[in-house]
C-alpha cells in the first residue's frame, strides 16, 4: 500500500513536569528540539518536517536554526492532540508524531515505523519499540512498556513492569520498550482527536492508551537499535556525552 504524502511533526511545549523547559534544553551546543527535528529531516520517508508549539520561545529557537514552525494556540490535552490541531490546514496522508523527548532516535526507524503503516492497510497507526532486559528500565515508571500480540500489533503500554515474567517462562527479553513516535494515518488522527480521554489513559498518563480503549488497530515495528529519551535534566547530560562519542 503506498505511504503517500507524509509529514512529520515534533509537538513542543515548555511545560514539562519532570523537565521545564525541556524542548530547549542545550545539547552539545544546541536545543534538544532541534536534535529531534534534524533526525526526523533525515528520514527518507518524511517529506516535511514541522514543529507544532504554543511557545514563542520555542517558535523563536526553531526559527532560528532554520525549521519550520505551525503556532497552536488552543488547549491540548497531548501531543497527538496538537500534531491533529497542526495538521487541520495541511496536506498530509500520514502524520509522523515524533515527540520531541527523542534526540537519538535513527532515521532508519523512523522510516520503519512508517513503512510498517504502509503495509498493513488495517493498522489506524503504527508505533516503534526495542527489546530491552534492564531491570531498572522494567521496573521504572518513567520508561514505558509496549505489550505485543501476533501479526506485529501493540495490545497494551504501560508505565508499570509489563507483562509479566515467570520464573519457568523462557523469555528472549524482559520487555518491550517504547519509543516516542506515533505514524497515524490522517483519517486515524482526527478520530483520535475526537475521542474523549479515557481512564486509562488519564490513569497510566499515556496518550496512547486513547487509541487502545478505543480498539485501534496499532501496528509495531521492532528495531534492534535501542534509543535513549530524555525524560530528566540527567538524561540529556547522558545523551550529550553518548553524542561526543559517536
Amino acid at each position: 500500500m503506498a505511504r503517500g504524502h507524509v509529514v512529520g511533526i515534533i509537538p513542543a511545549r515548555l511545560g514539562s513536569m519532570r523537565f521545564p523547559g525541556k524542548v530547549l534544553a542545550p545539547v552539545g551546543g544546541r536545543p534538544l528540539v532541534q536534535h529531534v527535528y534534524e533526525r526526523l529531516a533525515e528520514a527518507s520517508s518524511v517529506d516535511e518536517v514541522m514543529v507544532a508549539t504554543d511557545s514563542a520561545e520555542v517558535e523563536e529557537a526553531v526559527s532560528l536554526f532554520g525549521g519550520r514552525v505551525v503556532m497552536v494556540t488552543e488547549p491540548c490535552a497531548t501531543g497527538s492532540d496538537r500534531v491533529a490541531a497542526a495538521v487541520r490546514d495541511v496536506m498530509a496522508d500520514v502524520v509522523v508524531n515524533l515527540q520531541a523527548d527523542q534526540p537519538m532516535i535513527d532515521p532508519a526507524d523512523i522510516d520503519r515505523t512508517v513503512e510498517v503503516l504502509a503495509a498493513d492497510a488495517e493498522a489506524d497507526l503504527s508505533t516503534l519499540a526495542f527489546r530491552a532486559d534492564d531491570e531498572e528500565g522494567y521496573r521504572s515508571p518513567d520508561v514505558v512498556k509496549v505489550v505485543a500480540g501476533r501479526g506485529e500489533r501493540a495490545l497494551y503500554f504501560s508505565r508499570s513492569p509489563v507483562p509479566y515474567i515467570s520464573e519457568s517462562t523462557g523469555v528472549s527479553s524482559l520487555y518491550l520498550h517504547h519509543v516516542g513516535i506515533y505514524c497515524f494515518r490522517r483519517a486515524a488522527l482526527e478520530r483520535f482527536a475526537s475521542f474523549p480521554r479515557g481512564a486509562l489513559e488519564l490513569r497510566e498518563s499515556l496518550e496512547q492508551l486513547r487509541a487502545v480503549e478505543n480498539g485501534m488497530a496499532i501496528g509495531l515495528a521492532l528495531t534492534e537499535r535501542q534509543t535513549l529519551s530524555v525524560d530528566r535534566p540527567a538524561d540529556a547530560a547522558l545523551v550529550e556525552r553518548r553524542m561526543s562519542a559517536l
